[in-house]
């Protein structure tokens, strides 16, 4: 090898250094951001089939003494603990296949009738789609906030949506949103990159009509 062709390989095995984090990083990102996106799909799902069930089971018979039989509801007939349960643990059982989360922080179930800033009577039902604001507003719509309490889903605070605002009388069937929110984490050599998101879902009450 004469001294020019070292020279030659000396520059490229310098140059090949300086590039070699740069196409890493580049990699990793492209991983974190498929990663991401995969989540967030997930979570999507999870949500969806919350609000799926939700919308099914409404307020499992308001006012009935099958609506009474859980044992969390103590008799009562407003007491949103065994449809929200039933909810919680669909979105956790779907949301377990996501890959990059650093913890699961909560998950609202709510009445997404917010969409003039304030919820009236009028302003979730479901023969009129715009009066679905489908996010989640905190503070002014009714919610049961679940979080994670020594590994098990525990309401925060009090009902705040109670099985008697999940009305499915038709025309005037009522929606249900489900919302989880969780921390991203990416993966080595970036997992620095830590982000809260949140995915949610909305759906109108399954009509019910009675009588023959």
């Amino acid at each position: 090898m004469n001294p020019r062709q070292h020279r030659q390989r000396g520059q490229s095995l310098v140059e090949f250094c300086f590039v070699l984090p740069i196409l890493l990083v580049m990699f990793a990102g492209v991983y974190t951001t498929g990663s991401f996106i995969s989540d967030m799909d997930i979570a999507g799902q999870a949500t969806r089939g919350g609000a799926r069930l939700g919308a099914e089971v409404a307020n499992y018979g308001y006012g009935t003494a099958a609506a009474q039989a859980a044992a969390c509801m103590g008799a009562s007939t407003t007491n949103p603990c065994a449809v929200d349960q039933d909810i919680v643990t669909s979105v956790v059982t779907i949301a377990k296949g996501m890959t990059n989360v650093a913890s699961f922080d909560e998950i609202d179930i709510y009445d997404p009738c917010a969409s003039a800033g304030a919820c009236t009577n009028s302003t979730s039902v479901c023969s009129d789609p715009t009066d679905i604001s489908g996010t989640y507003v905190a503070g002014v719509d009714p919610v049961d906030v679940y979080k994670l309490s020594g590994g098990v889903w525990t309401l925060f605070g009090t009902a705040g949506y109670t099985l008697d605002k999940r009305t499915q009388n038709h025309p005037n069937e009522l929606a249900i949103g489900v919302r989880l929110v969780f921390h991203y984490q990416a993966a080595a050599p970036i997992n620095f990159f830590n982000v809260q998101a949140a995915q949610y879902e909305t759906m109108c009450f399954a009509p019910y009509e009675s009588g023959g």
